[in-house]
């Protein structure tokens, strides 16, 4: 189990990873990211996961992928 303080730093990742934290939280989690090996490989799975997510938005998938979507859900309706 982790302690408390360790489980808030968690919850505060996806925030700081956002640019959401006040500079006085920004500080606190930049120190414990520099000691923690699983909460900082877990700021940069967000940062990454982010990242993809924005990209993905702008994509629109290929006509023939758009074709062989409608066919099989066409096949799950009928």
């Amino acid at each position: 189990m982790l302690p408390a303080g360790h489980r808030r730093m968690r919850r505060d990742l996806d925030a700081y990873v956002d640019g959401e934290l006040s500079r006085v939280r920004v500080a606190v989690v930049e120190a414990h990211l520099d000691t923690c090996w699983g909460c900082s490989g877990q700021a940069d799975t967000l940062r990454l996961m982010k990242r993809s997510l924005r990209r993905l938005a702008a994509r629109r998938p290929s006509d023939l992928a758009l074709a062989r979507l409608r066919r099989w859900f066409e096949g799950l309706v009928s």
